[in-house]
């Protein structure tokens, strides 16, 4: 066990280094400079990358970056919030983002789960047919087209709802991003349910069980429900760095501010200690979770680590 989890370790490392080698290469290949304000003078443009360091090779910055980052110092922004630390920047966005993506993820989660049980089991009728059809479109339909409805609608055409992000009203105005992003995590929790549940139903043991008389609510609670969980489990810590990950549009078009409009704005501006510390940010999120997740696997399911081997 031991050496199942320092290998996936070690890769995590890797993974990570690359991930912040690769995003320098970026960085280094977009066009432009954080200083392309058209009230510079070429002097004073020059005279700025020499100050910030930015004339030396990239590969100098790479490992003076990665030096800083082991001491916890990610740099500081260049135009965004001039000489503001990127950490303090990401520090008053990042409780907005996950409040906004923990609460659509259990939204979703809990409309996903009831409506792939009860697919399950009408399997084949028309109830089925209709929850894999909203499914379907939920999965299709890419989130930022749904907050744009619910905007117009919600927000503009019958006010319903503040258009806007406001800091005054937070859990109001938080009801149309959260319900944009929480449609595609119901759409996939509602597919994954029901194919689960539907493979659950068709065991063995579960048939036992209905042929000793037991009724379909003692089924679902105590067998299909139960042993549904743990794979849907599994998706559910994914579809939350993908919510992080995937709401910069949605914070966009809400004007949340949170690290999704942050990165945005970031990009735009080539602020490039910002775009590289949220990117691995990003990127440190989902190693994590993938690693906590196989070692969570390895601890449970024997066979894990005897195929690692």
């Amino acid at each position: 066990m031991r050496k199942y989890i320092f290998k996936k370790l070690m890769l995590s490392i890797v993974t990570l280094f690359v991930i912040v080698l690769v995003l320098f290469l970026l960085m280094e290949l977009m066009p432009g400079s954080p200083f392309n304000n058209d009230k510079l003078s070429d002097e004073q443009r020059e005279a700025l990358i020499r100050a910030y360091g930015l004339d030396k090779p990239v590969m100098v910055r790479f490992f003076l970056y990665l030096r800083n980052m082991f001491k916890g110092d990610f740099g500081v922004s260049y135009n965004l919030s001039i000489n503001t630390p990127v950490l303090t920047m990401i520090r008053s966005r990042l409780p907005i983002s996950m409040r906004i993506g923990v609460s659509a993820l259990l939204l979703g989660s809990v409309i996903g789960l009831a409506i792939g049980f009860l697919a399950a089991f009408h399997q084949g009728k028309a109830a089925d047919i209709l929850c894999m059809v909203v499914s379907v479109i939920g999965i299709s339909v890419p989130s930022y087209i749904f907050a744009i409805a619910l905007s117009y609608y919600g927000g503009f055409r019958f006010k319903w709802l503040p258009l806007l992000y406001d800091f005054r009203n937070p859990v109001v105005s938080s009801i149309m991003p959260v319900t944009a992003l929480s449609i595609a995590v119901m759409a996939v929790i509602a597919r994954f349910t029901r194919d689960e549940a539907v493979s659950v139903m068709k065991s063995d043991y579960v048939m036992f069980a209905r042929s000793q008389g037991l009724s379909d609510s003692t089924l679902l609670f105590r067998y299909v429900i139960r042993n549904s969980l743990m794979p849907v489990i599994t998706v559910m810590t994914m579809l939350l760095v993908g919510l992080l990950t995937g709401s910069l549009v949605t914070e966009q078009i809400f004007a949340i501010p949170g690290i999704g409009f942050l990165l945005s704005s970031a990009i735009t501006a080539n602020d490039y200690n910002v775009v590289i510390t949220l990117g691995f940010l990003y990127a440190g999120i989902y190693v994590v979770a993938r690693l906590i997740l196989d070692i969570l696997y390895g601890i449970i399911d024997p066979r894990v680590r005897l195929g690692e081997k």
